[in-house]
């Protein structure tokens, strides 16, 4: 999804994810993988024939954020989410559960964090 965004394949806004929708679906000729949320199943029959495949991923709207703008948790000084797990009356219809990108480094500690973590340890040695 986030590859669709850059590519400028999709608009700029994702609220609730990508559906691939079944409209133009004979002039698919060559085989493409796609993770979207949602898949009509003339759409899916269509990439299939093809020779490529579409995996149904489900993202909450953090885990969107994070997909989309890992980048905003980076500079807000925040970790990324750990994915979320569809709602019962989802499961059915996803495949799996969406990928998030990783940590590209760990958050720095401010000074008074690692001064109060000495102590505490301190704290634990001698008592």
């Amino acid at each position: 999804m986030k590859t669709l965004k850059e590519t400028g394949a999709i608009g700029k806004q994702i609220k609730d994810g990508i559906r691939l929708m079944g409209r133009g679906a004979e002039e698919i000729k060559w085989p493409i993988h796609l993770e979207v949320s949602r898949a009509t199943a003339r759409a899916k029959a269509a990439v299939e024939a093809a020779g490529g495949t579409v995996r149904l991923v489900y993202y909450n709207k953090l885990g969107f954020r994070a997909l989309l703008k890992p980048e905003w948790f980076e500079k807000k000084g925040r970790l990324l989410p750990k994915a979320a797990r569809p709602p019962p009356k989802q499961r059915d219809k996803v495949d799996s559960i969406g990928r998030l990108p990783a940590p590209t480094k760990p958050l720095p500690f401010t000074v008074e964090e690692l001064e109060f973590a000495a102590q505490r340890e301190a704290a634990r040695v001698t008592a």
